[in-house]
């Protein structure tokens, strides 16, 4: 083996673990993102304070949600 074949030698190896080295930082982040998407709760709404009222009975006015439901009136004739 002459001087050029182990010039050559020596640069192969570095080159490829300098490549496994990248490949195993890049995907680490990939899996470091994925990981953070699934165990956060960002989408989700914040839970209540206080817990929900009971039902009420029922009235003659209907209400939803504090809004209260009407028709309109009829047109006279």
């Amino acid at each position: 083996m002459g001087r050029l074949d182990n010039i050559i030698k020596r640069n192969r190896t570095k080159r490829f673990s300098e490549k496994a080295l990248s490949s195993f930082v890049i995907g680490g982040i990939i899996l470091l993102i994925l990981a953070l998407a699934v165990f956060t709760d960002l989408g989700k709404p914040p839970t209540p304070d206080r817990p929900p009222a009971p039902p009420q009975t029922q009235s003659h006015d209907h209400h939803v949600d504090d809004i209260k439901l009407w028709r309109q009136p009829a047109k006279p004739k």
